[in-house]
């Protein structure tokens, strides 16, 4: 080399940031799906279904009266809804005016960033062409579609607890402090927009553990679990704090009184959420709406089951049989649907609905048996919590729409296998024993 030669001038390291085409056509793609899915359901003119709640909680924000519902001497404080898809909708609110129709394209909105949390979290997991096949199948389940049509808090859910999910991965892979408080705070925030999810920190914990002891000196791993559950904390208390302050009563989340349907023959039609709810009495009297049950919708499910143990076992039975059904909500409440989603093709919908559960199975059977099992198990725990709370609690999860994209991407996992299989099955390839030989 010529000494006399100038030094190579280094460049500055610039991150490259991938091309906005692919995630800009899973958003496109999954918006058009969930608007087509919202005008069959509500037609040109679509109102929430069973969510005059939400909206009445929502436009009360707007207009500066608080989180609150309107009552017969005018807005009074409640805890009665979790509080975050109400916020969500009060800024549309705010924005665009009294217009349900805005709030419902913002459930759409919500929906449609499901599929690019695939693609993340299955880039993480499983892999980037695992995570666009999954994608596509959320795009276009029906479940998804319809959660996104009605103004509930599945979208907003499912979209927060595959944020929760991708944030422990990325933790658990690279461990820091910062880390674990922001997955923390990702994690309160889910349970701010379902209270059934509150438990949910605990588990992922306990799976966390084992691998974060693998790279964390013991203290350091006890160190950052406490920063999760501090990030826990700080997402929560402000709500609680206003709570006891407006309500003058301890009300983490939500004290919706919901417990399960009582006495309902195996023939009768459940209704949309499966759940009777206190209503609230705004009386000067009383407690304020949404104060009559501070130990919330779990304890008080819990102690109506406790007190008819003999009826839990029909109860969990039929609550299992309505949450892995081969269809979809009609939505509606007990009016049921409006539109023709649920009503249209029925039997399209159940083969998709069936041809996603085998997928999902032969899916976490090549997991199960894979070298990375521990770290791809992490979806599971999300499907497997909402299923046990069904059989303890009948009745609590209104759907099981929040876990249907782990589905999706366990489906995904079968697809891919089953393609690899039949690909090396043309080629005269066998695998055996995890490896592969030619067949001759």
């Amino acid at each position: 080399m010529n000494a006399l030669a100038p030094p190579r001038e280094r460049l500055p390291h610039r991150r490259e940031w991938p091309h906005p085409g692919p995630w800009l056509l899973l958003f496109a793609a999954g918006f058009a799906v969930r608007a087509l899915a919202l005008w069959l359901v509500g037609g040109a003119r679509p109102l929430p279904a069973g969510a005059a709640d939400i909206d009445s909680v929502a436009w009360n924000l707007a207009s500066g009266a608080g989180f609150a519902l309107d009552g017969p001497a005018g807005p009074v404080p409640t805890a009665h809804l979790p509080p975050l898809l109400p916020w969500l909708v009060s800024l549309v609110y705010r924005a665009a005016g009294h217009r349900q129709l805005a709030a419902l394209l913002l459930q759409c909105a919500l929906g449609s960033l499901v599929p690019l949390l695939l693609v993340a979290l299955a880039g993480v997991t499983f892999g980037l062409t695992t995570g666009r096949l999954a994608a596509w199948i959320a795009i276009f389940d029906p479940l998804l579609a319809r959660s996104s049509a009605s103004l509930g808090e599945e979208a907003l859910f499912s979209t927060l607890l595959l944020v929760g999910l991708l944030a422990t991965a990325e933790w658990v892979k690279t461990p820091r402090r910062g880390r674990a408080l922001g997955t923390g705070l990702l994690w309160g925030l889910g349970a701010l927009a379902q209270p059934a999810a509150i438990a949910l920190p605990i588990l992922v914990t306990g799976w966390a553990w084992t691998p974060l002891g693998l790279t964390l000196a013991p203290r350091e791993r006890v160190r950052q679990v406490l920063f999760l559950i501090l990030g826990v904390v700080l997402a929560i208390g402000p709500w609680t704090l206003r709570n006891a302050v407006v309500l003058r009563t301890f009300v983490p989340i939500t004290s919706e009184a919901r417990r399960p349907v009582a006495g309902r023959p195996p023939g009768a039609k459940q209704a949309a959420t499966g759940l009777r709810a206190a209503p609230p009495e705004p009386t000067g009297a009383r407690p304020p709406p949404g104060a009559q049950s501070p130990t919330g919708a779990a304890a008080g499910a819990l102690a109506f089951v406790g007190g008819r143990l003999d009826e839990w076992p029909a109860q969990a039975t039929r609550g299992l049989a309505g949450f892995w059904r081969l269809g979809i909500e009609d939505g509606g409440g007990p009016g049921g649907s409006r539109g023709g989603l649920a009503r249209g093709l029925p039997s399209g919908i159940a083969l998709w609905f069936a041809l996603l559960y085998l997928g999902s199975l032969w899916g976490l059977a090549r997991t199960m048996r894979g070298a990375r099992r521990w770290f791809q198990s992490l979806p599971l725990l999300a499907i497997l919590y909402l299923v046990a709370l069904v059989v303890l609690i009948p009745g609590l999860p209104r759907s099981r729409a929040p876990i249907e994209p782990a589905l999706a991407l366990y489906a995904a996992v079968g697809l891919e296998d089953l393609r690899h299989r039949l690909r090396a099955r043309a080629r005269g390839i066998k695998l055996v024993a995890g490896k592969w030989r030619g067949a001759g």
